[in-house]
Order: C-alpha cells, then structure tokens, then sequence
C-alpha cells in the first residue's frame, strides 16, 4: 500500500503543482497498479506473459536522476495494450502498469497519421 501511494503521489504532483485551464478540475479516483522493482523485469513479464513489446514512449522528466517515463507496449496483433509509467530516482528504479485493456477489434494502439497542432498562442493573448 505504501508503495501504490508513493507512485501515485509520483505522478500525481507534477499535476497537482499546475493550475488547470478554466473547466479542468482535479478528481481524486481509486485505482490499483501493478508495479515492480525494474522496467526490466515489467518488460519480461509483458512480452512473456502477454506477448506485448514496448511502441511508444515518452521522458516526461529526463536526466539520470529523478526521471519519469511513459511506455506504450501492445502486442502483434494490437488487440492489446499497457501504458507503464516508469520512475527512477536515487533510491531506485519502480515501474507500474497504469492501465491494460483488450480491444477485439485490433485498435489496442493507434497513432495519429497527421495529427493537427492548433497554432502558439501569441503574447498577450489567452488560451
């Protein structure tokens, strides 16, 4: 329990350190993960077990302290996906399934083929 809190408070606090946009509001929701001590070894057991590899990714915070990242994995046939987020710091390494699902119609993981980026703000101006 102590470290479902901690990785939650983890990923929770760069969030909660923000102020949202006008009709974002912060909910609080119960959710359990799945974590283990390495990246590593989540990977096995992702590829082993469910025959998923990793597709995407992202470092939220990089450098070799404190960073955070998030893993897309799925599997040949994209029928399923796993996001892992991932956080090293000084003490050690913890990684954690946050989300799993299944989708029968092959749409597990899909990128934008052009995604449409609206355009920077100028200054001076609001969102």
């Amino acid at each position: 329990m102590k470290t479902l809190a901690l990785v939650l408070a983890l990923i929770a606090s760069p969030l909660m350190a923000q102020t949202p946009p006008a009709g974002i509001k912060p909910v609080m929701v119960r959710m359990q993960l799945f974590c283990a001590d390495s990246f590593e070894f989540l990977m096995n057991v992702l590829a082993v077990d469910f025959q998923e590899v990793p597709v995407a990714l992202g470092y939220l915070k990089e450098g070799a302290e404190e960073a955070t990242t998030i893993v897309f994995f799925r599997n040949e046939s994209n029928t399923n996906s796993t996001i892992v987020i991932t956080k090293r710091s000084k003490r050690g390494e913890q990684a954690c399934m946050a989300w799993s699902g299944s989708s029968p119609s092959g749409m597990a993981f899909s990128v934008a083929p052009d995604p449409q980026f609206p355009p920077e703000p100028q200054e001076g101006t609001e969102m």
